[in-house]
């Protein structure tokens, strides 16, 4: 019965899956106000997937019949046992005995907390099965480029480094002007990826939670450290290349002290002008640390009205037709907007985990070895460092200021 529901979660999750791509391609061609229409959708169909998603995530761990804080029978669970019998009690009654030998090896290991009163506590606590940790950064960024698999460790394409337009009109018998164009081949080079745990054997015996921080903690931090690399990577291998590597700085010279008293939404929408400017159409994607994203939304007048400039949705969520997201990979006080279609991160090998019991000395230890790696690249054109302007919004915002007289 619970499988026949986790499959039915499975094909709901693809078909909401199916509709957002759809969606998402609607955006990309649309007007702005057909993006408009569509964002709220896209919304709605993000929550349900993402509620589809956590009861399929919980009907799973539940057909694992994950066990955690089970606690193994001891001496007072004999005890207790050994003196509700009928026999016992009757025993009892008479003025008979009944003894237990109370030993340090009979106190529940659970209880063994060095330097701790727990240490030879009598009465075995209860633990909470989940780990607390501080919460880790969400990868954002990674979400809004796209992604591809490459059955080659290398990957080319053509770009056009030249062009000359000749086209004209002409006169009658005139001969029709020349034009040229120059290709080039360009390559990248899949670099790997990995890290490496050591636990104990013992460790294997509680599989499930072992899987748990796998999933939670191996796998994420790779994919941070491939985020950090998309953003800000230096393309030497065995780096990836970043979008803000070679990114634009503003620098539309038709707005150059022409705005009076400027603010961050002010900013962004000025680098949406240089992005158009380029000839490129969007949709576009602005990233702000969380803090500056705060700043934009308390913004107010001298009456203490908050600003709603007529380029923003009611949500905040569009700027200037660019989606707004928050990463705290992105430093306070800058930011980065573009064409995230410019940027493709391709995977030889996803993201991928082994468990090894043969490394160095982990035979005579009792101890395995888990890797994760992978191996990817991120290709960003030569021809399109223009897609992405990043600068510091105090910069920005000097640039376009009308002069204070």
């Amino acid at each position: 019965m619970e499988e026949k529901e986790l499959k039915e979660l499975k094909e709901l999750i693809k078909e909401e899956v199916r509709k957002l791509n759809e969606m998402n391609e609607a955006f990309r061609k649309g007007s702005e106000e057909d993006r408009r229409k569509l964002e709220e959708k896209m919304a709605k169909v993000e929550d349900n997937i993402e509620k589809l998603s956590k009861q399929a995530d919980e009907l799973e761990l539940k057909m694992k019949d994950f066990t955690i804080g089970k606690v193994r029978k001891g001496l007072f669970d004999e005890m207790k046992e050994a003196l509700t019998k009928k026999e016992t009690i009757e025993m009892l009654k008479k003025g008979g005995q009944i003894s237990f030998e109370l030993k340090a090896s009979t106190i529940d290991t659970q209880t063994a907390l060095s330097g701790s009163s727990l240490a030879t506590a009598v009465v075995i606590p209860f633990r909470e099965a989940e780990v607390g940790k501080a919460p880790d950064r969400v990868t954002s960024i990674l979400s809004v480029i796209n992604k591809a698999v490459t059955s080659s460790g290398i990957v080319t394409w053509v770009e056009r480094s030249a062009r000359t337009q000749g086209a004209a009109f002409v006169a009658e018998t005139s001969q029709n002007p020349q034009s040229d164009v120059t290709y080039v081949q360009k390559s990248k080079t899949c670099e790997r990826i990995g890290t490496h745990y050591k636990v104990t054997s013992a460790a294997l015996e509680d599989w499930d939670q072992l899987y748990s921080e796998i999933v939670n903690e191996v796998i994420p931090q790779l994919e941070r450290e491939i985020e950090d690399n998309v953003f800000s990577g230096s393309g030497t291998s065995p780096e990836l290349l970043g979008m803000t590597t070679n990114a634009s700085a503003f620098s539309v010279s038709g707005l150059t002290e022409k705005v009076v008293n400027p603010n961050y939404l002010d900013a962004i929408r000025a680098c949406v002008a240089q992005l158009l400017a380029a000839n490129y159409l969007g949709p576009f994607t602005a990233v702000v640390n969380p803090v500056d994203a705060a700043l934009m939304d308390l913004a107010k007048d001298s009456n203490g009205a908050y600003v709603i400039p007529p380029f923003l949705t009611a949500d905040r969520k569009l700027i200037a037709g660019a989606r707004l997201i928050e990463s705290n990979r992105i430093t306070s006080g800058y930011v980065l907007v573009g064409d995230m279609s410019r940027d493709t991160l391709y995977f030889r090998r996803g993201i991928e985990v082994k468990l090894w019991d043969q490394d160095s000395t982990d035979p005579e230890y009792d101890l395995k070895t888990i890797t994760a790696s992978a191996r990817c690249l991120n290709r960003i054109k030569e021809v399109h460092y223009d897609a992405f302007v990043y600068d510091a919004f105090a910069d920005i915002q000097s640039a376009i200021a009308v002069p204070i007289a």
